[in-house]
């Protein structure tokens, strides 16, 4: 699908006022002192766990 090209937009004012403002960066550092959780791509963990039973599964089977 095609991208879309970006046109300018008049704005109509955006936040209200200075205090808005500040308070949109006092909850953004807050946000900033929690760890986000590692996400890793879709299938990555997949293959992961493939690799290591598909090793574990063949370990057993040639110990007699």
């Amino acid at each position: 699908m095609p991208r879309i090209k970006q046109t300018a937009r008049k704005t109509t004012g955006g936040r209200n006022g200075p205090s808005g403002h500040t308070a949109h960066q006092a909850a953004k550092k807050a946000q900033d002192n929690q760890k986000k959780k590692r996400r890793f791509r879709p299938g990555t963990v997949a293959l992961r766990e493939i690799r290591r039973y598909s090793t574990l599964i063949f370990a057993s089977r040639r110990t007699p």
